[in-house]
């Protein structure tokens, strides 16, 4: 059993007092590994509800000011927070071997206890996050802990291979090799926090001691392709049954992993509710479109409900929230989009098919099934199509949205519904079954629906795809060859075609660069009616028992929030998204960066993030992709500055994937470690 370690270096009163902030709280697990945590509880006599945040991410600079904003606001509503450093990142022991690892998992259920044992916690512990504390939270729930008895997972996946920013369809990521990689990299290099009786000497053999054991997280993901033990590993697939305790789920529509969140409320068999909205990989009270939610409120309310917390707090919603998202002109990304809010108290169960349409000769969208006439139609070849789709889970802000289809859909085999004469609204995870051939042994097949203006612009309402060697197994792929019925489960969806639109399915033989092309120039064709079937698409309906729904609750702006403390001072760099294509070369990509900078109130504390990332494919060859991405972080505090920078390359032949990563870390402007990594993966039907 865990004990607290050496006492908090520091206690700072929040919120004119009502909230008290340890710092730097130690638990002790199993292993002797101290991890360090941050506990805001009430500042008043008595037992509350806690709730545990654990993540990699540096609650003592990076997420300083976020996690206090959040640790006040849940204090102020009678429930305590721990902010837990995973181990081997921020100032926790260990060292950060991978994302999720085994002993990650069991330290988070060492916390659990450990907190229930604080006299300031009245024995019930709740866990949430947003992406990887979502994760986090779910596979906690997974071991059981006595004390845990209810999460809240926002944007995160039960299954780390079918729904991340590895694999997509059993086709390996492209672009996501450059971003998250590169970033979680170079922030693990950055240092901890230094002891009080540590001389300069210790502190720096420490921290480089760790720089050297912590590996590239990416190296282990190429080498994993396909399903397996490794991939089980902190997924809740295929066994739900595993959560026993209450969940709030969140998923937003043009987040990557809203699909799982769907099916995780349609598997559990214990008590849930689900808000499913129109953002990107934003927060629902910060969320990216609006509108927004009132999420923190919601969420305090629902663990105050299961954790014994505060009366006043009973109120409840419908189980599900969703958003139907309508038509904008994709030219400028909305502020705003265009749609509205409705309840269910059985959706996702039950809702049945809104519409089924078949893909026709001369690119018609039917609703009948076409003349049994073995129509075929070969995918145009295409390296870089799938340049207009975004990215698969764009972060904040507002770059990477998807743009108008039609540049895509011009290279792709697309079908089009008549005028529709009145609303169609889906709500869920289309389905498109389509029978292909192909010579092998893999090609990749991409699907993707469209609503089409009557002016022509073209708004992507979601996607799919799928290589063809993994249509009947991820983990035992095997090679296509021939001509098969196949499969292909697009990403959930919330959306309304209004009247006079007309529906979309574009079907390419890529989706560039959300997923590294195969080693073929050979496209599959579409058998659109025979002996085999018809090539159709069904839509999931709204349920029946769909009402309107007025969100309730309070959108306070951040600074709100911490009105009472000194400001911190944040701000995001110029963040670019763009379409590049280079004639003279003979490729085609997207080019992008993004940033944040923060500064503490006394100017103490200084950090800056930046990232860039490209990735470009030749036109005429596939094997000419080209991904490359860096991040760099600095930090600035009494003690040290640092400058922290990792940058990696990957390409690929017909037989391997090539990377080369470097990590450099500055001190004062000067080099402190260096280290290189250059090797060649094989590709396994990937």
């Amino acid at each position: 059993m865990p004990e607290a370690g050496s006492p908090a270096r520091e206690t700072i009163e929040l919120g004119g007092g009502s909230v008290l902030l340890e710092r730097d709280v130690g638990i002790f697990v199993r292993d002797g590994v101290r991890l360090s945590c941050d506990v805001y509880r009430p500042n008043r006599p008595g037992a509350f509800p806690a709730v545990l945040e654990h993540i990699p991410y540096r609650k003592d600079d990076l997420m300083t000011s976020e996690d206090r904003a959040n640790g006040r606001y849940l204090g102020e509503r009678g429930i305590a927070t721990v902010r837990l450093d995973v181990r081997g990142t921020g100032n926790s022991g260990g060292v950060a071997l991978d994302e999720y690892t085994a002993e990650e998992q069991e330290d988070g259920a060492e916390a659990v206890a450990w907190i229930a044992e604080q006299p300031w916690c009245n024995g019930n512990v709740g866990s949430w996050g947003v992406s990887y504390g979502g994760f986090a939270c779910i596979q906690l729930a997974a071991l059981q802990p006595p004390a845990l008895k209810a999460i809240a997972p926002v944007y995160a996946t039960d299954d780390r291979y079918t729904d991340d920013m590895h694999f997509s369809g059993g086709a390996l990521c492209a672009l996501e090799l450059a971003h998250y990689p590169m970033r979680i990299l170079a922030m693990n290099a950055l240092p901890p926090l230094r002891n009080d009786d540590e001389s300069e000497d210790a502190f720096r053999a420490r921290w480089l001691e760790r720089i050297d054991a912590t590996p590239p997280w990416i190296l282990r993901w190429l080498e994993e392709q396909h399903d397996g033990p490794y991939w089980r590993n902190g997924s809740l697939r295929p066994d739900p049954s595993r959560i026993r305790v209450p969940v709030m789920i969140v998923a937003g529509w043009r987040d990557g992993y809203r699909t799982t969140m769907l099916r995780l409320a349609r598997e559990l068999s214990t008590e849930w509710q689900l808000l499913a909205g129109p953002w990107m990989h934003s927060r629902p009270d910060r969320g990216i479109p609006g509108p927004r939610y009132p999420f923190m409120e919601e969420l305090a309310g629902w663990f105050n409900r299961h954790l014994g917390g505060v009366s006043g707090d009973a109120r409840t919603r419908p189980r599900t929230v969703f958003f139907l998202t309508e038509f904008d002109s994709p030219a400028t990304p909305p502020r705003t989009v265009s749609g509205s809010w409705h309840a269910s108290e059985t959706w996702p169960d039950g809702a049945g098919t809104a519409a089924t349409f078949h893909l026709a000769a001369e690119g018609r969208l039917t609703r009948q099934s076409a003349p049994d006439d073995d129509r075929r139609v070969r995918l145009p070849f295409g390296p870089s199509v799938g340049t207009a789709s975004g990215n698969w889970c764009p972060p904040p802000p507002a770059h990477g949205l998807p743009a108008d289809q039609r540049p895509d859909d011009a290279r792709s085999a697309a079908f089009d519904s008549e005028p529709l004469g009145t609303a169609l609204e889906v709500l869920g995870q289309p389905v498109a079954t389509l029978l292909v051939s192909h010579p092998g042994p893999s090609a990749i097949v991409s699907v993707k629906l469209s609503d089409v203006a009557p002016d022509g612009q073209a708004q992507l309402v979601t996607t799919g795809l799928l290589n063809l060697a993994h249509r009947e197994s991820h983990e035992r792929p095997s090679p296509f060859q021939g001509e098969e019925a196949v499969r292909i489960e697009l990403l959930a969806s919330g959306w309304r075609f209004l009247p006079g639109h007309r529906v979309r399915v574009s079907v390419a033989a890529a989706d560039w660069p959300t997923v590294w092309p195969p080693p073929t120039t050979e496209s599959p064709e579409l058998v659109l009616s025979g002996s085999g079937g018809s090539c159709r698409i069904e839509l999931p309906a709204v349920p029946d028992d769909a009402r309107p729904f007025e969100p309730e609750g309070t959108l306070k702006p951040r600074a709100a929030v911490d009105a009472t403390e000194p400001a911190w001072d944040e701000s995001s760099e110029r963040s670019t998204w763009e379409i590049v294509t280079d004639t003279l070369a003979g490729t085609e990509g997207i080019r992008a960066s993004d940033g944040w900078r923060s500064r503490s109130p006394d100017g103490s504390l200084r950090s800056r993030e930046f990232r860039r990332y490209e990735a470009f494919v030749k036109e005429a060859d596939p094997l000419g992709a080209d991904v490359n991405g860096e991040a760099t972080f600095t930090l600035e505090r009494p003690d040290v500055s640092v400058r922290s920078h990792a940058k990696g390359s990957f390409t690929a032949t017909a037989e391997a994937f090539r990377y080369d990563i470097r990590l450099t870390v500055r001190e004062d402007g000067t080099v402190i470690h260096r280290n290189r990594w250059r090797g060649v993966v094989p590709r396994r039907l990937c």
